[in-house]
């Protein structure tokens, strides 16, 4: 249901409406106006309040990003090798060793985030961009990369069988740990 990945369209129709009340009740000074625009307002924060307590599968992956993000900044390899699948031992040693050689200095900044599901909800794909300063062989530089990543739905949490690092502008694929473009 649309609403449930962002509730401001909902939202918006429920506070024109009130608006709508209130000009109507600012002409012809009837209390039920007010109280329509009353209800309207308390519908559209009802809207807002349930979209927060469902929690979609697209949310479900988009927070297993941050949540990836997080481990790795703070240098936690095996936390970081949980996020994927037993069967993509590459991508598990990748991340591994990544996460204990670099130092991320602050945070990692992930933008530009899309998520997209499969027909069955199975599989998704995330999509984004992740730039931090990091420390490596005792050299500092920021870097800005893109990813890609492909979840799968493994018992009851989403898994990683997929990376790829994409160019940062434009199109295609390059490795994982090439420099900086």
């Amino acid at each position: 249901m649309w609403f449930t990945e962002t509730p401001w369209p909902p939202f918006f129709i429920c506070s024109v409406i009130a608006a709508a009340c209130i000009a109507h009740w600012h002409v012809h000074r009837q209390p039920r106006q007010l109280y329509l625009a009353g209800a309207f307002l308390a519908l559209g924060g009802g809207v807002i309040l349930v979209e927060r307590l469902i929690v979609t599968e697209k949310e479900r992956v988009a927070d297993q990003v941050f949540g990836l993000a997080r481990a790795f900044e703070a240098g936690d390899a095996p936390r970081c090798v949980d996020f994927f699948s037993l069967q993509d031992a590459e991508d598990r040693a990748l991340v591994q060793n990544a996460a204990s050689a670099a130092r991320i200095v602050g945070n990692i900044r992930i933008t530009d985030m899309s998520v997209q599901m499969s027909s069955a909800e199975s599989r998704a794909t995330t999509t984004f961009r992740a730039s931090a300063t990091v420390n490596y062989l005792g050299r500092e530089q920021h870097g800005a990369t893109r990813w890609e990543l492909t979840w799968q739905r493994e018992g009851g949490d989403w898994k990683i069988i997929r990376i790829r690092r994409l160019h940062f502008v434009g199109e295609g694929e390059i490795p994982p740990l090439s420099p900086q473009e």
